[in-house]
């Protein structure tokens, strides 16, 4: 250091300039946290796909039996299709979480417009169990409210006015003559 001024020597900084150690340390900590946070957005979004799909797939297994007329021969009450419906997603969704609503219609014109969302929440108020007979127009609406729980996905993936996204899964059928 020179006393006069006080700064190291020049040739000091020269070689510190053209150190290369640690460069890639440097640039991975300037990459992580957009790497992190793209890894965990594709996380959340495969995560809520799945959470679709397998509600999906719930409704439409779960109305193949009012549809064929086996839950009426069965006299298969709310409790039971609702156990019904929570086997086929225990191992994804909360069961307590989940709203079922299934109608039945005059015709398919009558059907509601999905989904049942008033001011940025489920509105379940209307929601029942009712199983048709033979050749009735019945309609299975499924919703769940799934937790987003990144920040940075919660701006983009939330619907719900408590920053969650609403899942649904929908069936339109008319009941075979069983």
């Amino acid at each position: 250091m020179s006393l006069t001024t006080g700064r190291p020597p020049a040739r000091g900084w020269r070689r510190f300039a053209g150190d290369r150690r640690g460069v890639a340390a440097i640039e991975f900590a300037m990459l992580a946290i957009p790497f992190f946070l793209l890894i965990f957005a594709l996380i959340e979004t495969a995560l809520i796909f799945l959470g679709e799909f397998s509600l999906d797939q719930a409704a439409t297994r779960v109305a193949r039996l009012v549809r064929t007329g086996e839950a009426q021969k069965a006299a298969l009450s709310a409790d039971d299709f609702r156990k019904a419906i929570c086997t086929e997603v225990s191992y994804l969704l909360k069961c307590a979480d989940i709203a079922i609503d299934l109608k039945v219609y005059q015709s398919f014109a009558d059907l509601p417009p999905p989904p049942a969302v008033q001011n940025g929440s489920l509105n379940t108020a209307g929601f029942g169990y009712q199983l048709g007979g033979t050749q009735a127009v019945q309609a299975l609406r499924i919703y769940y409210k799934w937790p987003v729980l990144t920040d940075m996905m919660r701006s983009t993936l939330s619907d719900m006015s408590d920053g969650s996204h609403l899942l649904s899964s929908i069936v339109v059928f008319q009941t075979e003559p069983y």
